[in-house]
Parts: structure tokens; C-alpha cells; sequence
């Protein structure tokens, strides 16, 4: 055998054994790699119901209703090359809550790892957001997780006042639909979409019928 052959194995075994303890390194750390969810090309409108964000069972009409729910369960939090970290959030409600301008909604009540939020309908019944975030405070006119009728690749934007302690701060929140139907570690129906404020926060979220959030990918991180 040549001198380079030999080289060249051993330097592919060199890469192949750093490659394991890579990987071994990530699980010890408890990283795991993100599922992609594969995205149903034949679907190009959908009725999303709440019950995608919940987890609970997919109602059997067109209709937007806060059903009550009360679980814990993991989702992946990862990074743009799909690696990641199993978390946990909790989901409960609904409950009335009063927001900003003594406003009363129907709200769930939700805590990840790095905050505590209510979630409401928009105005307009085509997205819940956060009406509340413990971190700065109250929200108005937040869209976060699409809802109603939507159609692949569709994007809309809503007018949004994140109400702080030391002020005021008008921005655009916006939603657009990279897979409106895709399969996520088998199951069906699932959805993967985009995002953004004008501040620069860049995320992406897929949802599994029966699971809820599934996986976050954060491209921008922030609140």
C-alpha cells in the first residue's frame, strides 16, 4: 500500500473518531439533533386550529376555541444547524385575565424555561400572542402562533405596542408560513413557521398535532 493511502486511512480514521466522541460529547451534554419536519407539498391552504397549540385533540369543525388544557411536556430549543436541547414548558387555561387598559381576555398561561406568558386571540381571530410577558410586561395586538385560515408561504403583519415600565414601544410583529402541513417523527399535520419582530427577534416554531410545540429554532434570540 502506498505511503498516501495509509495517510489518507488514518486521517480518515482520525475524523471518524473525533466525529464519535463529538456526538458523545453532545449527548453527555444532553444536546440532541432537531427532526426536520418534511413538508407536504400538496397542501397550500389550511384551517390551523388553537388545538395545534395546545395539543389537544383536532376538533372535528372549522372553529376557534380556547378548549381548556392542563400539561407539561419537553419540546427541542435549537440552533440553526439543528442542534439542540431538550426543554420543558407547561401549558394551562384558559382563565380571564385583565391587560393592559383594563381590557379582559381569554387567556393560556404558559412557562418555558425562560418566561412566563399569556397568550390571547388578535383582534382579527388570525393569531394568538402574548398579552402578557413577565419580563417587560403587558402586549397588545401580538401575533405569535397562526390560527383560522392560511395558505402556504403566506405572511401577515400585525401593528404591535409592548407596554414596559419605562415606555411604550410601537413594532410589527409577523408570521410567515414556511410548512404549512409537514410530518414530524411520524405524525402528520404538523406546522413550521417563521417569526419576526421589527426589533430583530427571528424564530422559528413547529407544532405537532397531539404534542403542541414540538421544536424552537432561534435564529435572533431575545424578548
Amino acid at each position: 500500500m502506498e505511503r498516501s493511502s495509509i495517510y489518507g486511512l488514518c486521517s480518515g480514521s482520525v475524523m471518524a473518531l473525533l466525529a464519535a466522541a463529538a456526538s458523545v460529547n453532545a449527548q453527555a451534554q444532553g444536546q440532541v439533533a432537531a427532526p426536520e419536519c418534511v413538508q407536504d407539498m400538496q397542501a397550500t391552504e389550511r384551517f390551523i386550529p388553537v388545538e395545534l397549540l395546545t395539543g389537544n385533540p383536532l376538533p372535528e369543525k372549522p372553529e376557534l376555541t380556547f378548549a381548556p388544557v392542563k400539561r407539561v411536556y419537553p419540546f427541542i430549543d435549537a440552533s440553526p444547524d439543528r442542534s439542540g436541547d431538550i426543554k420543558e414548558t407547561s401549558l394551562e387555561g384558559p382563565m380571564s385575565w385583565t391587560g393592559e387598559g383594563g381590557k379582559v381576555y381569554e387567556v393560556y398561561e404558559r412557562k418555558v424555561p425562560r418566561a412566563h406568558e399569556r397568550f390571547a386571540l388578535t383582534a382579527d381571530r388570525t393569531a394568538i400572542g402574548r398579552v402578557y410577558d413577565e419580563r417587560w410586561g403587558n402586549a397588545t395586538n401580538e401575533g405569535k402562533f397562526p390560527v383560522g385560515v392560511w395558505q402556504q408561504g403566506q405572511r401577515r403583519t400585525y401593528n404591535t405596542v409592548y407596554h414596559t415600565a419605562q415606555r411604550d414601544a410601537a413594532l410589527t410583529s409577523s408570521v410567515e408560513i414556511e410548512k404549512l402541513s409537514c410530518t414530524y417523527e411520524g405524525v402528520d399535520g404538523a406546522l413550521q413557521y417563521r417569526w419576526k419582530t421589527s426589533r430583530g427577534l427571528d424564530y422559528s416554531y413547529i407544532y405537532a398535532p397531539g404534542r403542541g410545540l414540538v421544536q424552537v429554532v432561534t435564529y435572533r434570540r431575545g424578548r
